[in-house]
């Protein structure tokens, strides 16, 4: 598959945004002008990218970032133009943000042009919603686990992946930060679980 260019907010820079994350509420997110500049700034930047450079670019939507729940995507995807800006689908921000991977991938197919598989846990986000927890607080919980070990549904998405004939990359990745668990015993458990997936 042809290469991509990655683009995104500046998540984890805007405290209320941060401090919120996995339960963002109407009225946290961006006004009317806000949607338009990000409409018109994520084309305009894939526009010259293509004309540039030939790449294609995808948008990563991300919890800590004004595009995180599955309303806030709809949002993006409504205002920029299908030709130019896909969606980079990562599975564990999507469900953590309060979306089903599977529905997206029912509703704007033809927009995901990258996957990023991650798993998110269940019971770490049930108590970062009731704890009020933070987005880096969630991460250091482990709100996105090895893969297998959450709730997101990958037979049912490689599965759908498949009848959809999606030939792109799909980035595995566990979100953590530094010194928690162990990276190399968490990849072979999460590539083991992959393997059982027939990937």
């Amino acid at each position: 598959p042809a290469s991509f260019i990655v683009l995104a907010d500046d998540n984890g820079t805007v405290p209320e945004r941060v401090a919120g994350a996995g339960r963002i509420r109407p009225g946290q997110g961006l006004d009317d002008r806000g949607w338009r500049a990000l409409g018109l700034g994520a084309n305009r930047i894939a526009r010259a990218v293509r004309e540039e450079t030939g790449l294609r670019t995808v948008f990563h939507h991300h919890c800590a970032g004004y595009v995180e729940t599955p309303e806030e995507i709809e949002a993006l995807l409504s205002r920029t133009d299908p030709e130019l800006v896909g969606l980079c689908l990562d599975t564990g921000h999507y469900r953590f943000g309060g979306g089903d991977p599977l529905r997206l991938l029912e509703r704007h197919a033809a927009r995901v042009w990258h996957v990023h598989f991650k798993d998110c846990a269940p019971a770490v986000a049930a108590r970062s919603r009731a704890e009020g927890w933070d987005y880096f607080r969630s991460v250091g919980e482990g709100i996105f686990c090895e893969l297998g070990r959450g709730d997101v549904d990958f037979a049912g998405v490689v599965r759908r992946l498949r009848e959809l004939a999606y030939r792109g990359f799909i980035v595995v990745e566990q979100d953590v930060l530094p010194g928690m668990g162990s990276p190399l015993e968490s990849a072979r458990r999460s590539r083991r679980f992959l393997a059982s997936l027939g990937l």
